[in-house]
């Protein structure tokens, strides 16, 4: 769309906008009255639109819940893994933007999050932080492979860091702590181009 013209309002949006609303209504409604309060018509009014509106897009609330994880799984994968193939970055480069990634979503989405994947259950039963932790042994073995870090046992290391970074969070929910856990994650993989 050229962007001297107005995004579309109203009923008038496009499929993705629509389903981003909804989906963004729903996860308000969970955080505030919980998956067992949720109906499609409550998700409805949330989002501005007919009932049948969500039915387009979604048959059930169960689908609504699987659309929220799906959605928690890019956020918390599919974009940073794209950083991995960023060649135009260092792997320091790289281990930083992952971690900013990491914490803006820790930040953003944290109640979502714990909601979805630790009191409703993920789907298969896996949560995207297990995912995330083999992104980040990626990382750590091809950082060292490329001789800029000096991680001997990238499993031992990225299980450390997984949990590293999760600790100021939740201490320091009202801090941005991205500077200090990106300092710690390159101390911690012997980064050969260190800022601090």
């Amino acid at each position: 769309m050229p962007a001297d013209r107005p995004s579309p309002t109203g009923r008038f949006q496009p499929p993705e906008v629509r389903r981003r609303q909804i989906l963004d209504a729903v996860a308000e409604l969970l955080l505030e009255d919980g998956y067992d309060a949720l109906t499609i018509g409550k998700a409805a009014a949330r989002a501005g639109v007919a009932k049948g509106t969500v039915y387009l897009y979604f048959t059930s609330k169960q689908e609504l819940l699987a659309a929220l994880q799906a959605r928690m799984w890019r956020r918390m994968l599919t974009e940073p893994a794209a950083l991995l193939e960023r060649t135009d970055l260092s792997w320091t480069d790289r281990l930083d933007a992952l971690v900013a990634e990491w914490l803006a979503a820790e930040r953003d989405d944290h109640e979502l999050y714990h909601l979805l994947f630790h009191e409703l259950g993920a789907a298969g039963g896996e949560e995207p932080m297990h995912a995330a932790r083999d992104l980040l042994v990626r990382l750590l073995r091809d950082g060292t492979a490329a001789g800029e870090f000096d991680v001997p046992d990238p499993d031992l290391t990225a299980d450390f860091l997984t949990h590293a970074y999760i600790g100021p969070c939740h201490h320091r929910p009202d801090q941005d702590v991205t500077a200090a856990v990106q300092t710690l994650f390159r101390r911690v993989v012997g980064a050969a181009n260190r800022r601090d």
